[in-house]
């Protein structure tokens, strides 16, 4: 049975759409009793809010590209026959001036409703998706999500009765994308690069030393992103010849938590430091669609670990928003 094709159990094919500040996502899934099984995923490049932080609008190049990827994405939709779409945008669409001619135009050409969301929704869905692959863990957590506008963290506690309960949550505009427009870092980004951030960073983030501080996480999960591609690139300098594999299922049927070495993140984060965009693009496991802001999103990995426990470790989530719309989807 191909892709296209349904299984007998199948109660609904849907699809979820995450306009993102620089990637437009598609994932699309078939609902099996309270469960998903994955059809398809497609991935765009659209950038959306490049050039536009400063003026607060999505420029003109970005806007036909956005409504460019929204085209390829409905017909990825059409021919996988999907019963329901669901579109959210985040960071570049919620802070855009023009972005309710973009929803227009994005309505027109697709026939999608695009649902903006907020920072706090934001965070709700991407702690909704990372906790269906958590362990029973009986230490409070921080989950750490890097977009392209946004960064949203989340801290929880293990709850009374074997699930998670959120103790605190913010959306930070310190965004990859957003760092890179206002802080034009040279390429290498260099230690001294990164250090012109730290003021910026240090007031931005002070919000997060005092949640660390009051609820006191022994863990670090990232939400996929940029986290699968850290996973990747760590992996590959350990073992060079290092094959990947597929995470393993979870008791609850989705894919479980990846560990990432600390010692080999920070050794990879001074060399990502030093590595003008070639290079990195020449790393074995880097994400070619990753390697011109991956050195900002080390550096805010690093920034929020040094806030942690020496002792914290790091984990990548497979899932983000995307995953956690879809539990909400199921639940609904």
């Amino acid at each position: 049975m191909s892709q296209m094709e349904r299984s007998p159990e199948t109660q609904k094919r849907v699809a979820i759409v995450d306009c993102g500040t620089n990637t437009f996502t598609m994932v699309i899934v078939d609902l099996i009793a309270m469960a998903w099984e994955e059809v398809f995923r497609l991935r765009c490049q659209v950038f959306l809010g490049k050039g536009g932080f400063a003026s607060a609008s999505i420029l003109p190049d970005r806007f036909a590209k956005g409504l460019d990827a929204l085209g390829i994405l409905k017909e990825a939709s059409v021919n996988y026959n999907v019963d329901e779409v669901r579109v959210f945008g985040t960071s570049a669409l919620r802070d855009a001036s023009n972005a309710e001619d973009f929803l227009t135009k994005a309505k027109a050409k697709v026939g999608w409703d695009i649902e903006i969301i907020g920072g706090d929704e934001e965070a709700d869905l991407i702690q909704s998706g990372v906790q269906l692959t958590l362990p029973a863990w009986k230490e409070p957590l921080m989950i750490m999500d890097i977009g392209g506008g946004s960064l949203e963290l989340i801290i929880l506690t293990p709850g009374t009765k074997g699930d998670w309960e959120k103790r605190w949550s913010k959306s930070f505009d310190a965004g990859v994308s957003r760092l890179a427009e206002f802080g034009k870092p040279s390429d290498p980004l260099t230690e001294a690069g990164a250090e012109r951030y730290t003021a910026f960073l240090e007031e931005t983030l002070a919000a997060m030393v005092e949640g660390i501080e009051a609820h006191e996480p022994k863990h670090l999960v990232g939400s996929s992103g940029s986290f699968d591609t850290f996973v990747e690139l760590v992996r590959h300098a350990q073992v060079p010849a290092f094959s990947t594999t597929p995470p393993e299922k979870a008791v609850n049927g989705h894919p479980s938590l990846q560990v990432i070495d600390r010692d080999g993140l920070m050794a990879m984060h001074s060399k990502l430091l030093n590595l003008d965009f070639a290079n990195r693009l020449a790393l074995p496991g880097m994400a070619p669609a990753r390697a011109r802001l991956i050195p900002l999103s080390s550096m805010l990995v690093q920034v929020v670990l040094a806030a942690l426990p020496p002792e914290c470790d790091v984990y990548q989530s497979p899932y983000a928003l995307r995953e956690g719309a879809l539990h909400a989807m199921i639940r609904e």
